[in-house]
């Protein structure tokens, strides 16, 4: 993401106030001894020292002193509260106390009071008795996904027709189950290795096409969600799940063969763009849904994910907000909203105090143990350096190309 789409702008509980800079410091406790006639000093780690944050900021007081008066009284508000850290990027929401402040006015500097604030990051429970009331951002997702799901089918349904159709109608309904089964079958979850569940599921979802020639819209809407939703519970990890699902909602259904002259053709045609709508907000849908079982091992991994999901949302709502029959519905493009703020909310505070992954090349071609202790005084993350960087050759890494590894 670019910086503008992670920029924010600065605010302590309420009260905004425009940020110059962020200044953040932290590093290890614990003593270090320096003993007679050793050059090395023994250290011991007692933990991270508290993170604090100086900001330097100011509000506008051109047009009176009213919002300087709001953020003085919010900086000496008992207990403590959110800054939204512009600079923050996925962890821009940081629960802390407010340590100490000053402000200046100055006729120097009119219509502007400067504020120098310090905070320090707290605990969740930072004081007998209070806790922040915070909702949990893995119970949002559910929340908003399945609502994506339901309110998917409620604009399927609504746009479907078959009753009083010729039989091509319907097929061409089968027809598009039939290229999504192929999709799925085919190419993007066998590719993990498919057992028997998998199977079920696929089959599943393959069956639709046959209730696509007998059925309405109310049971294709509910044999995908069901078949999407077996196929979620069985792929072997949620990584592999919610990339196959995010390369789902870009399926596009297969237009009509002829020359769309007629009414029936027309609703042939409207049928076919409603039905790949709703495999593409289910997969949406599926894909959040597997997001809070998904390990990042990263900072960036946090990013590129949110990444993924924004595009492929924010490709849907524009189509969900146009006028084509079978994809517009205010609905959806609500859901759709919601489900991208739980995915941001939940990437954020997922990816928070992850490591980054940045380039290291060695001097000379070394074996993979040796890497792993040079940069992290540790053998036994040699696997990791191999597995991140699919080394043809496990025991020694190259030098003569860069290799990914984590900055801690």
């Amino acid at each position: 993401m670019s910086f503008e789409d992670e920029v924010r702008d600065g605010l302590w509980r309420s009260a905004p106030m425009m940020v110059r800079s962020v200044r953040r410091s932290s590093g290890r406790r614990g003593p270090t001894v320096e003993r007679p006639n050793r050059d090395d000093a023994d250290t011991q780690d007692l933990g991270r020292k508290v993170r604090t944050f100086n900001v330097d900021c100011f509000v506008l007081t051109i047009d009176g002193f009213g919002a300087r008066d709001h953020l003085i009284a919010a900086l000496e508000k008992e207990g403590p509260g959110t800054f939204v850290d512009p600079f923050g990027g996925l962890t821009s929401e940081r629960w802390v106390k407010v340590a100490d402040y000053d402000v200046s006015n100055s006729f120097a500097a009119e219509g502007i009071a400067n504020f120098s604030i310090v905070f320090e990051e707290v605990g969740e429970n930072a004081e007998r008795g209070f806790t922040p009331g915070r909702v949990s951002n893995v119970y949002q997702i559910g929340v908003q996904s399945s609502a994506l799901s339901s309110a998917a089918s409620a604009a399927f349904v609504n746009s479907y027709i078959t009753d009083g159709m010729p039989g091509f109608v319907r097929e061409a309904g089968a027809d598009v189950i039939g290229s999504l089964t192929d999709q799925v079958g085919g190419q993007l979850f066998t590719a993990i290795g498919v057992d028997a569940s998998m199977s079920d599921a696929i089959d599943g979802i393959g069956a639709v096409g046959l209730t696509a020639l007998t059925g309405g819209g109310v049971d294709i809407a509910s044999g995908i969600s069901s078949g999407f939703a077996l196929l979620s519970s069985s792929v072997p990890n949620a990584a592999e799940g919610v990339n196959g699902f995010l390369t789902l909602s870009s399926f596009e259904a297969a237009g009509v063969d002829v020359p769309v002259l007629t009414a029936t053709r027309q609703v042939e045609a409207a049928n076919r763009t409603a039905l790949g709508a709703l495999i593409r907000r289910t997969a949406i849908s599926a894909a959040a849904e597997l997001l809070p079982n998904y390990t990042f091992v990263s900072y960036d991994q946090a990013a590129e994910i949110t990444g993924q999901f924004l595009d492929v949302i924010d490709r849907e709502m524009d189509r969900a907000g146009g006028n084509v029959a079978g994809e517009s519905d205010a609905g959806v493009f609500s859901a759709l909203a919601s489900v991208r703020t739980s995915v941001v909310d939940y990437t954020r505070e997922a990816g928070a105090g992850k490591a980054r992954t940045i380039s290291d090349m060695p001097w000379l071609t070394e074996a993979s143990v040796v890497t792993a202790h040079r940069l992290y005084g540790d053998a036994r993350r040699a696997s990791e350096i191999v597995t991140r960087n699919g080394i043809a050759h496990p025991n020694m890494v190259p030098s003569w190309s860069p290799i990914e590894v984590l900055d801690g």
